[in-house]
């Protein structure tokens, strides 16, 4: 049986509050435990992740929110990827961050990897980090993958083989191009490549793909 991923969802505004509840609901194994506007309001509830809608003038929340719940994953929503350098908390193990224009798909699969103490990142904002295959991805150290490839990152990687593009991946699973950019970004990540035809190389050489 799958476990349930519990939530709290952090943002400023109600409307913002509640599009992150009607994304996260979507998600069969995650349930939302209560909505915050900023500081902790119910001293009894004590999620596996914490989804905070981060901006500009709230940098240090995470921190805080890292100290009073240090046990819990983070998903940060960010407004721009340079911002992730200006971020106060602990970004390692447990932690996911996304652009603000996320799909439900992308912030659940961010959930997953953040309850399961994995570092997951827009590929926007892992440029911008410079991280590639960094401490705190899913490897062993063996460098084989822990974390399996999704039934999706499968078929994204089977085209990416096939040398196509994002915009033509996304057309191919009828998928949004930024959502196919995503999961190629997880790939990439998962399996250590610095680059999509080095994962695709790497991929074979792990069993992960037949060319």
């Amino acid at each position: 049986m799958t476990a349930i991923i519990g939530v709290v969802v952090v943002a400023p505004y109600p409307s913002i509050r509640a599009g992150l509840r009607t994304m996260i609901e979507r998600q069969p194994d995650v349930i939302v435990l209560a909505e915050w506007a900023d500081e902790p309001l119910d001293s009894f509830t004590t999620p596996d992740v914490l989804v905070i809608d981060l901006d500009p003038d709230r940098l240090s929340l995470p921190g805080r929110l890292s100290d009073r719940f240090p046990g819990a994953g983070m998903v940060l929503l960010l407004d721009s990827p340079t911002l992730y350098r200006r971020v106060s908390g602990p970004l390692d193990r447990g932690s996911a961050v996304l652009l603000k224009d996320a799909s439900a798909d992308e912030i659940g699969l961010a959930l997953r990897a953040a309850a399961r103490g994995f570092v997951f990142l827009d590929p926007a904002i892992a440029q911008v980090a410079g991280i590639h295959g960094a401490a705190g991805s899913p490897y062993n150290a063996d460098g084989d993958v822990v974390e399996p490839l999704t039934e999706r990152e499968k078929q994204v990687l089977e085209l990416l083989a096939q040398g196509l593009p994002n915009k033509t991946i996304a057309m191919e699973l009828g998928i949004s191009e930024h959502t196919a950019k995503f999961h190629v970004g997880a790939i990439m990540s998962k399996i250590g490549a610095a680059s999509r035809t080095e994962a695709v190389a790497l991929a074979a050489r792990k069993g992960l793909l037949v060319l």
